[in-house]
């Protein structure tokens, strides 16, 4: 870990990426309410980035089990090191180096399962405006975290 990024900052990005996306699925639903035939958008995010929540806890897991599982020293007969610690394996080295975060892209979807007005038309303006307010609310929390993520970093550089 460098000294600015963390998993928390990482992730809250990550969340209110896929936030903006929805906001902008939710406008384009608003301005399209009387299109003939418009089909609603959603955004779907949230699994992805628990499965990248999943990956980070399991190499963290690896980093631990790496550091804490002590062997008696051991000599390598090749190089003259002493391990103490547990060596990873290729696999595992492999996974530690991965990032997890490239595989995040929010899917823009139709929504097919809404039922449709006379014209074809799947979009509920009552609906839409609570979406627009559940996911602005989602978004201030992902921002406070973040800020709040800053705000230690900050008193730990003045060293408060």
């Amino acid at each position: 870990m460098d000294l600015i990024t963390s998993r928390t900052i990482n992730i809250t990005q990550l969340g209110m990426n896929g936030l903006m996306e929805r906001q902008h699925a939710i406008a384009s639903n608003i301005a399209n309410v009387m299109t003939p035939g418009f089909q609603r958008k959603e955004v779907a995010f949230e699994s992805q980035l628990a499965e990248i929540i999943e990956k980070e806890d399991l190499k963290d897991y690896i980093k631990g089990k790496n550091s804490i599982d002590y062997k008696p020293p051991m000599m390598d007969v090749f190089t003259g090191e002493v391990h103490k610690y547990r060596t990873p394996t290729l696999q595992e080295q492999a996974y530690l180096k991965s990032n997890v975060y490239d595989q995040y892209k929010p899917q823009l979807v139709n929504d097919v399962y809404s039922g449709t007005d006379r014209h074809g038309n799947n979009v509920e303006l009552e609906r839409e405006m609570m979406d627009l307010s559940k996911t602005g609310t989602k978004f201030m929390v992902l921002s406070n975290l973040e800020r709040r993520q800053f705000t230690g970093l900050s008193e730990v550089i003045r060293g408060q």
